[in-house]
């Protein structure tokens, strides 16, 4: 899963670019940049994808609730 897909999602599960860009340490435009096919800082990305997998498990339980 790219770093586009995976910021996608979390829009989906309800955060904000700017929710993720104050959790992230960065910036709305460089979330909407990433969004848009901006390479981003690998601390970024692992930020992204530590929150998207957070996201995940919430909603899986919430699912099977």
């Amino acid at each position: 899963m790219t770093i586009q897909e995976m910021l996608r999602d979390l829009e989906a599960f309800g955060f904000s670019q700017r929710e993720i860009a104050e959790k992230c340490g960065t910036s709305q435009p460089n979330i909407s940049r990433a969004i848009n096919g901006t390479a981003v800082r690998y601390e970024l990305g692992k930020c992204i994808e530590e929150m998207h997998k957070k996201a995940r498990r919430s909603a899986m339980r919430k699912a099977a609730a």
